[in-house]
């Protein structure tokens, strides 16, 4: 093999390790994943993982008035994308923060819908037993609401026992889209409400 094809295939490997990805997410795989969220109503929702906006650019063609999106993109490398978008929606309720997903949520919660395309299973190759990936969806947990929809999209179900473990709960729906690069599985998780305490009679 050229030195060439090494450096490619070096550079390819460097990018699934950071950013979980090959190329950005097929038009099915955005479509499967945002016909679960009803659009119909005002929603509070968190895009995290964002890259190039993908899956920012059709959730901002699909929000009913009213609602509010939050982008969540740690690499400022993709502002410029990001901010296209935005500008072309002046009449739209869009946030865009730079830093650790789990930072944003410090300052927000509450909300309706997250969709995240973070590479869930390169956060457990960071030698903490898991310590950062259970932060990320434990915070995700805590900051929907009641009946929230989590939505998270994986190309092998690496981290599908994870989810279920820190929302107490099996998975809503698993579904599958092979029309990707590569293959993906899709998991929606819906938060439970929090149970009553009893009245004392």
């Amino acid at each position: 093999m050229d030195i060439g094809r090494i450096q490619v295939l070096l550079k390819t490997v460097k990018k699934i390790r950071e950013e979980g990805l090959i190329v950005s997410s097929s038009g099915f795989l955005v479509r499967a994943m945002l016909n679960k969220i009803d659009f119909s109503r005002p929603l509070k929702i968190l895009e995290t993982g964002s890259g190039k906006g993908v899956f920012t650019r059709e959730i901002i063609n699909k929000l009913a008035d009213g609602s509010e999106l939050h982008i969540s993109e740690i690499k400022t490398a993709y502002n410029c994308y990001l901010e296209q978008l935005i500008a072309e929606h002046p009449e739209k309720q869009i946030t865009l923060y730079n830093g650790c997903v789990t930072d944003v949520l410090k300052q927000n919660n509450d909300y309706d819908v997250i969709i995240s395309s973070l590479p869930l299973k390169n956060f457990t190759r960071m030698n903490d037993n898991n310590a950062f990936l259970d932060r990320i969806i434990a915070s995700f947990e805590a900051c929907l609401k009641d009946g929230g929809t989590y939505l998270q999209y994986q190309y092998f179900m690496s981290n599908k026992r994870d989810i279920e473990r820190i929302f107490g709960k099996d998975m809503d729906e698993v579904s599958f889209v092979p029309l990707n690069i590569l293959p993906a599985f899709i998991y929606n998780m819906t938060k439970l409400p929090a149970p009553c305490e009893q009245q004392e009679a």
